[in-house]
């Protein structure tokens, strides 16, 4: 959200390059490999909405300052009265999750679709931002929209990494993915490499901080953690610093030096979240009251920072009293029933192979989080998508999407360098489904994988 005083006028300051600045000084060689390892119980549904209900806590309870009349209550330290309604901040990672929720992954193009359907002007948007979502309801292409602002050069604003912390729960099995994903959800609406960027960098600390909760993570390990995946850029240049100002007991001088919000830019937002985040990554009231104590974009800055910290410590670890304050989520997230992967009883209509072929299988072997992705499934939403899959027991069931029909299966096994397939079988009947040659359709096998893992 736009704070009430803050100079968004694009011709306030001039948008970097990636390039014009220097990477950061790099943590110490190793300084990840004694991070913590991830629960053995995760539960990525159940972390990535601890991290939204965090985010739209931090968003509620931040915005409530931009009242003057509740300013006595932030000096000093009282809840402001409720209700607390969140802003667009909440609104997008509504979005964000809701997508996941449904394919497993980003996929851009229905990310976009959903900011804009989901869209309500009076959530404190900012004007580039309600152009380009008008736009995009109207049918035109939210890659050359996104791409045109700011006179061709991108946003760099903060908006990309505001909502993004459920993401990077939601990967909490490989920062390195959530890095990923971050990056393309970032680019729906934000294409400077500064935002994405920023995006990047909260998304892989929510990710850490999942991974935290089976045993401490000091605060300049997480910022390691956040520096070896966060692109080159000035926003990594402002982690680098804050990592360097941990000791500093200060929230004011800390944003002093690394930015609030003021300037709605994810450079003079990010850094400062994250050495909040860091610093407080236990204590949820703590670390909201730290980053709201020094203004600027305050319910921005305090939703990153609930995002993150509530990976952390949970639903659970945010007070009855800050929870129950904030306006319920939207109806349409349907926030109490957080999916479960696809099997055969989600299908209408399936039927096995007829007559199964045996068929060579492709050397693949997946990541955990291509695993996640896996035994998330396909649907197909429509009649241009052509595939469902899903799991069941050890073997990936593919079936036409128009005819469910079973085409394909694979059987997987498990093993220390990851889960690959190691038997496949096709449809032989003819009039179900034309087989090509041995080759063929070890093809056909490596293209259906990729539908599930190589989004964005």
């Amino acid at each position: 959200m736009t704070p009430p005083t803050d100079p968004s006028d694009p011709t306030a300051s001039s948008h970097p390059t990636a390039s014009s600045h220097p990477t950061a000084s790099s943590h110490p060689a190793g300084a990840a490999r004694s991070l913590p390892a991830l629960p053995a119980d995760l539960d990525h549904r159940a972390a990535a909405l601890d991290s939204l209900r965090g985010l739209a806590t931090g968003d509620a309870f931040g915005a409530q300052f931009f009242v003057p009349d509740n300013l006595p209550a932030l000096r000093e330290r009282r809840l402001p009265p409720s209700p607390w309604p969140w802003t667009d901040d909440a609104e997008m990672a509504c979005s964000v999750l809701a997508v996941l929720r449904d394919r497993g992954t980003v996929v851009p193009h229905e990310l976009a679709r959903s900011f804009a359907h989901h869209h309500d002007f009076d959530r404190g948007y900012g004007a580039g931002m309600n152009v380009l979502l008008r736009l995009v309801r109207e049918g035109r292409p939210y890659e050359q929209l996104a791409a045109a602002l700011f006179q061709g050069q991108g946003s760099w604003g903060n908006g990309a990494a505001m909502r993004v912390a459920p993401l990077g729960a939601w990967f909490a099995v490989d920062p390195a993915e959530a890095a990923r994903q971050a990056a393309g959800s970032a680019r729906v609406t934000h294409t400077h490499p500064e935002a994405v960027a920023g995006a990047t960098a909260v998304a892989v600390a929510a990710a850490w901080a999942v991974r935290a909760r089976t045993e401490p993570l000091a605060p300049e390990e997480l910022l390691a953690a956040v520096l070896e995946l966060t692109p080159n850029s000035r926003v990594r240049d402002g982690i680098a610093e804050a990592r360097e100002l941990l000791d500093q007991p200060h929230a004011a001088y800390a944003a002093h030096r690394l930015g609030n919000g003021r300037l709605v830019s994810a450079l003079d937002t990010v850094p400062f979240t994250l050495w909040c985040a860091a610093r407080y990554l236990t204590d949820f009231p703590q670390a909201l009251w730290a980053t709201a104590s020094v203004g600027g974009d305050v319910d921005t800055t305090c939703a990153i920072v609930g995002g993150i910290v509530a990976a952390r410590v949970g639903t659970e670890g945010i007070p009855t009293g800050w929870h129950g304050s904030v306006e319920a989520l939207p109806d349409w997230l349907a926030e109490h029933r957080p999916g479960a992967d696809l099997g055969p009883a989600d299908f209408a209509d399936l039927s096995p192979i007829s007559r199964p072929e045996p068929v060579p299988v492709p050397d693949l072997s997946w990541t955990p989080a291509q695993w996640q992705r896996i035994r998330h499934g396909l649907r197909a939403h429509s009649t241009d998508e052509w595939w469902h899959g899903y799991l069941d027991g050890d073997r990936v069931h593919w079936h036409r999407g128009r005819t469910g029909h079973g085409i394909v299966e694979v059987e997987i096994t498990h093993s220390p360098a990851g889960a690959r397939p190691v038997r496949a079988w096709v449809e032989a009947d003819p009039a179900r489904y034309r087989r090509g040659s041995d080759e063929q359709e070890r093809t056909v096998i490596g293209h259906l994988f990729a539908l599930l893992t190589d989004h964005p």
